[in-house]
């Protein structure tokens, strides 16, 4: 395990853990939504996040309803689109969005021989992009290896006192999440969301 992978971890644990319990009770999934700030995969940012089932049954639509924000098309759509989630309401905890995580970050992409400075990138742009693209393959490995750490070290059922499901994403989805997911939590957890992304 390297460094920002234990401090992405120590982060999103108290994150988790600090969700109030009447919250937890009612959560049926946890977010792992990764992204890039400005585009910028020097500048990845994990926000750690849940969706309730009350936040779910107000979004899917009853019978005959057409959808219109923020009711989805159907009851699946309004259960695993992030789209329709709580979303900042639903945030346990960002990492990548504060100053200490910003050089904890930085220390993280220079170890693995993937930083460059603005100058490089206006000397070669196409290599930095290169780059880039590692990076951003390196943190969804971040993210599932923390995922599957706070299940296995007890985390989620400690909180929930049930397994929960971590949905490693972004918010276009496509094979890549639904397999990410599948490798961040124990077998078979999350199937439904895979199902999900697979008959769409």
């Amino acid at each position: 395990m390297n460094k920002y992978e234990d401090y992405a971890y120590k982060k999103a644990r108290e994150g988790i853990l600090a969700i109030e319990d009447k919250t937890a009770a009612d959560i049926y999934a946890l977010s792992f939504y990764y992204s890039f700030d400005d585009d910028d995969p020097r500048k990845s940012i994990l926000s750690v996040g849940y969706n309730t089932k009350a936040r779910w049954r107000a979004c899917t639509p009853a019978p005959g309803q057409q959808p219109k924000w923020p009711i989805a098309s159907d009851t699946d759509e309004a259960k695993w689109n992030y789209a329709f989630w709580l979303q900042d309401k639903g945030e346990a905890c960002r990492i990548g969005g504060a100053r200490d995580d910003a050089s904890a970050r930085k220390e993280w992409i220079q170890s693995l021989g993937l930083w460059w400075t603005d100058e490089q990138q206006e000397e070669d742009f196409d290599s930095t992009m290169e780059l880039g693209d590692k990076i951003g393959e390196h943190f969804v490995s971040l993210c599932i290896a923390v995922a599957k750490r706070l299940h296995d070290e007890g985390v989620i059922d400690q909180k929930f006192g049930r397994p929960v499901p971590i949905l490693v994403h972004e918010l276009e989805y496509h094979d890549g999440i639904a397999a990410a997911t599948q490798q961040a939590n124990p077998a078979g957890l999350a199937a439904e969301f895979e199902k999900w992304i697979e008959e769409m």
